[in-house]
């Protein structure tokens, strides 16, 4: 009886510990790429399904539906990346703007891409990416990974952006 009871209690904690956390690491992932052929900057950010929903529905008038997105959710990505993720190009600030999507619910992920900025990148000019998507959510234990592609300035620069240090300059 004892045995049966400590077996019950053992599969009562897997349980509820495998349904309370859906995954133990906050993190987003982000590419920037310079397409000097076009003179054009793409953009696009991975993200935890979970987390983005329990961020951005905190902003929105109802609950977004990220299989189905209406034209008040796109509004309301393109209101969320306004506010957490900006990106200067000498002092200007250039739109991030949603283009379209990829839900891929068995592994809880939500790729966003975004309108390509057409901009002429030269020497002597300062890029400015700040970065603080669910840091009002999660705090210290979320990180933001950035890959950064510029040519022929930067071939591939790797970045992580935290709680304390959210702002990767660029100087050209």
């Amino acid at each position: 009886m004892k045995k049966i009871a400590n077996k019950t209690l053992l599969c009562l904690c897997v349980v509820i510990l495998t349904t309370s956390f859906k995954h133990p690491i906050k993190l987003t992932a982000s590419l920037i790429d310079y397409d000097v052929k076009n003179s054009s900057l793409k953009m696009e950010c991975k993200v935890f399904m979970d987390d983005f929903e329990k961020s951005i529905n905190k902003t929105l008038a109802k609950n977004i539906n990220l299989s189905d997105l209406s034209k008040e959710d796109i509004k309301g990505i393109d209101d969320y990346f306004e506010n957490y993720f900006k990106i200067t190009l000498n002092s200007k600030a250039l739109p991030v703007k949603y283009k379209s999507s990829e839900l891929l619910k068995e592994y809880n992920v939500f790729t966003i891409k975004f309108t390509d900025n057409v901009v002429k990148i030269k020497k002597g000019d300062k890029l400015e990416i700040t970065n603080t998507l669910f840091f009002t959510e999660f705090g210290y234990i979320q990180s933001n990974r950035m890959t950064i592609r510029i040519p022929p300035f930067v071939v591939e620069d790797n970045h992580e952006t935290t709680l304390n240090n959210y702002l990767i300059p660029y100087a050209f």
